[in-house]
């Protein structure tokens, strides 16, 4: 099955709310922070709501899950997950990592992911079965085999350090090449056009990571949680170019608990 309408109008949905981010890049003068202390800005708001209209008027049985809005419910199997500006805090500091996230997904797995970073002029997109592409251009993840010439992105190592998990992950980290820190999307995008090898996030919502799922899949990479659930919604991704997953993986093997949600 195609989705080159849903394809067609999250691409649209992106642009539009890329030039929201540029517009506003400068004329930023205040910011809020939510329940967690992350901040967020009229811009994020803004971006959700002509995404979440556009995409809900062209779609109106499908659900929604936006980071500022919530969970709009749907009747259809298919929901839109979308992170209207992904970096806020880079955003906030003019610094261009910045991007719009819109996915879908039909039964759990996601089918059209996006990722658009505006002040990059970088435009990323795939859907299910026909490939990935940057600019324009399709593209593929690396075909590194080991994890000692592997060159990575991680997040979560700080905030989780006295957290098996966090252990774990500075201990995969360690075996690699070279590892870099968390790009915001930025890093999902060169995973899937293979200037990276893997990243791993312990702190991804569905929103930061079900768009870099369908894309680094249809590069030719695999996505799972640290415990090889194929789910974005386990507040953990894995992403890599498929060769290495299972030896990233094993790294976790010790931090399972009967807590794991299945997609």
């Amino acid at each position: 099955m195609r989705y080159d309408s849903e394809l067609s109008i999250a691409l649209d949905c992106a642009e539009k709310a890329g030039a929201l981010h540029l517009e506003f890049q400068d004329k930023l003068a205040s910011f809020e922070l939510k329940d967690d202390q992350s901040p967020v800005t009229i811009v994020d708001k803004k971006c959700e709501e002509l995404i979440r209209d556009q995409i809900l008027k062209a779609f109106p049985h499908d659900g929604f899950l936006g980071e500022e809005t919530g969970i709009v419910q749907g009747e259809s199997t298919r929901r839109w997950i979308v992170d209207p500006l992904d970096g806020t805090r880079p955003f906030i500091r003019g610094i261009p990592t910045h991007s719009v996230l819109i996915a879908l997904e039909c039964e759990c797995i996601p089918v059209v992911g996006i990722i658009y970073l505006p002040a990059l002029g970088i435009r990323c997109w795939a859907q299910r079965g026909n490939g990935a592409y940057l600019n324009g251009k399709q593209i593929h993840v690396s075909s590194a085999s080991q994890l000692t010439n592997a060159m990575g992105s991680a997040l979560g190592f700080l905030e989780k350090a006295e957290q098996p998990e966090g252990k774990q992950l500075f201990s995969c980290m360690r075996s690699c090449d070279y590892m870099y820190g968390f790009m915001d999307a930025c890093s999902y995008v060169y995973l899937a056009c293979g200037k990276l090898d893997f990243c791993v996030n312990l702190l991804d919502k569905a929103w930061d990571c079900a768009a870099a799922s369908c894309i680094v899949t249809e590069a030719g990479g695999k996505f799972s949680d640290i415990h090889g659930v194929p789910s974005v919604h386990n507040g953990s991704i894995v992403l890599s170019n498929s060769i290495l997953h299972e030896s990233i993986l094993e790294f976790f093997q010790s931090t399972k608990n009967g807590s794991i949600v299945q997609p």
